[in-house]
Order: structure tokens, then C-alpha cells, then sequence
């Protein structure tokens, strides 16, 4: 197997890179950073997907294409344009998937987003319920997934994979708001009373699903998340526990509480977009059971030892 990988300086492209060399497939990668690294059997180059032309020479010589790419809210998009900020998305995916299928790629895996869903309802997303996203980041994320279901019909195989919130080293993104006020030992406001589950998932767990992907040959949209999601309150409470921190949860009342973040987001000063203030006080929880049942996939690692690496990196780093 002869795999290229987009986005492979990144926090899910590098992880993907180091498991398919673990595997003792041929791996090539491409990243926009100019800041990447020749690593162990493979070459990251430097190219900006958007190039038409850049996609067709990248794709030649490869059977199988993994799009990790992707310009997501911890990149800074601007507070006006952000439609036209991650219809980059969109660009990127039309031109890759095109090159894959014009240099006769057999397999092409997507990596989307739960944010295609939009607000849940009452249970945990299927991959069969219709797709509802509520801001730009989610519908680009969309749009990419059905540029790459029109490719299906034909010789290459589409597998897409949505997970919720990836959480690794390299990235912290919202989550360094919240370790702030943990390793200073301020309240946590939380947007509700805590009682709802917000789930997350490894990378690494991500990267074994797309390995899982390839060597099944799977041509479907798969969840990934983890197992047994707690409550974020019990998360938020175990994390202060195992840092030793005095933070205590500040629960608040959820609608008044969105209410003055819509305010906030009116005169572009709120901390958080609506795509995660809209969902970060309800039951988020995808359900993984198509991902284990047909890639034999499942989870290593729980919510609460995603965060407390993900913590630990933090202050050392700090």
C-alpha cells in the first residue's frame, strides 16, 4: 500500500504518518506549513492544496489517499468572512478528490467532523441521521463529505470518518482556557448544571480507525468517539482531583448562560463561536457501534486519560 497523507505535520496527519510506517506501508506526506519535517520513510513536502494543479501532481504514483487537511476554529479564523474562511475546506477536498480519481486512486479516506450533525436530539448521533450543521466550519465539512460520496459510484473506494473533539500533544486549542483556570485554581463555569456528557477522542485512536479503514477496505461514513462518556462535571471534577488543584465547577443556568455568549458573539468578544457554545451544554455523544461492528475498531483510551495527558503536556510545556 502506497499512501499519501494532507495535513501531515499536523496533530492527526503526523500520528497517522508514524502508525502507517508502523506498519511497513510506503507513506508520503503534504502539509502547507513551510515548518515540516522529513521524517523516518517520509518525505513531507511543502504545497498548498488550493493549487488545482499542485493536487494532480501530489496524487501520481499513490494508491491511496488520506485527507486529514483541514482549516479549523483554533487556526483563528476572522471574526467577518469566517463562510469564506473555511470554504478553503471545501477547495481543498474538490481538488483532491478530483486528482485522486483523474490518477486512478482506489482508496480515498475523508476525515470530517461531528460538527456536521448540528444539535443533537435526545440520543447519540447515528451516521444515518440527517446531517444539520449550525455554522460554517460544520457545512464546509459537509459539502466536502458530499463532494467525496459523488466519487463512490466509480472505481475508487470513500470511507469518511467524523470524530468528536480529538484531543493529543500538539494541540490544545479550547481546552487551554480550561487548564488555565485549572492550574490556577479558579472556578470552572461551566454552560449548565455539568449532568451532560460532552465527548472526546484520542488521536491516536483516530489514526487506528483510518489503518482499520484501509485494511478493510470500507467504503462508508464511520463515528469515533470514546466509550462510556462521563458527565462533564464528574470530568472537569476528576481533572482538579488529579492535579491537585482547588478549582471547584461553577454550574450556571444553560439558556441565560447561551443567551449572554449570543450577546457577546453580537459585538464579536465572546469566547467561544456559536458552533461551541450551542452544543457545549448537551448531551454530545456519538455512537460508534458501525466503527467497531465493520472496521473492528474500538477506543483505547477513556475521556478522563485523554485530558489528563492532554493536561500534563500543558504544564510541562508551560
Amino acid at each position: 500500500m502506497n499512501i499519501l497523507i494532507t495535513g501531515a505535520a499536523g496533530l492527526l496527519g503526523s500520528e497517522l504518518v508514524r502508525q502507517v510506517i508502523d506498519k511497513g506501508w510506503s507513506v508520503g506526506g503534504v502539509d502547507l506549513s513551510a515548518q515540516v519535517e522529513t521524517l523516518s520513510r517520509c518525505k513531507v513536502v511543502t504545497a498548498d492544496l488550493r493549487d488545482r494543479a499542485a493536487c494532480r501532481d501530489l496524487c501520481a504514483g499513490f494508491d491511496t489517499v488520506v485527507h486529514t487537511a483541514a482549516v479549523q476554529h483554533h487556526d483563528d479564523p476572522p471574526k467577518l468572512g469566517r463562510e469564506r474562511f473555511f470554504r478553503q475546506n471545501v477547495e481543498m477536498t474538490r481538488h483532491c478528490v478530483d486528482a485522486a480519481e483523474e490518477k486512478g486512486v482506489r482508496h480515498f479516506v475523508l476525515i470530517s467532523s461531528d460538527m456536521v450533525y448540528g444539535i443533537p436530539r435526545l440520543r447519540p448521533f447515528r451516521e444515518t441521521d440527517t446531517p444539520l450543521p449550525i455554522g460554517p466550519y460544520g457545512q464546509s465539512k459537509l459539502e466536502s463529505e458530499r463532494l467525496c460520496e459523488a466519487k463512490c459510484s466509480g472505481r475508487m473506494t470513500v470511507t469518511i470518518l467524523r470524530p468528536r473533539l480529538i484531543v493529543g500533544p500538539g494541540r490544545l486549542g479550547i481546552l487551554t482556557k480550561l487548564f488555565d483556570r485549572i492550574r490556577a485554581g479558579k472556578r470552572v463555569p461551566l454552560i449548565g448544571d455539568g449532568t451532560n456528557r460532552y465527548q472526546m477522542v484520542a488521536v491516536s485512536d483516530v489514526a487506528r480507525a483510518v489503518i482499520c479503514a484501509l485494511e478493510k477496505s470500507a467504503g462508508a461514513t464511520f463515528n469515533l468517539g470514546s466509550s462510556e462518556v462521563p458527565t462533564v462535571k464528574a470530568l472537569m471534577e476528576g481533572l482538579a482531583r488529579s492535579a491537585n488543584s482547588p478549582s471547584r465547577v461553577l454550574r450556571t443556568p444553560r439558556r441565560l448562560t447561551e443567551a449572554a455568549l449570543w450577546t457577546l458573539h453580537a459585538f464579536r468578544v465572546a469566547p467561544l463561536v456559536p458552533e461551541q457554545f450551542r452544543i457545549a451544554g448537551v448531551d454530545y455523544v456519538l455512537d460508534t457501534t458501525a466503527a467497531r461492528q465493520q472496521l473492528g475498531w474500538a477506543p483505547r483510551f477513556t475521556d478522563e486519560e485523554m485530558l489528563w495527558q492532554a493536561y500534563q503536556q500543558y504544564v510541562a510545556a508551560a
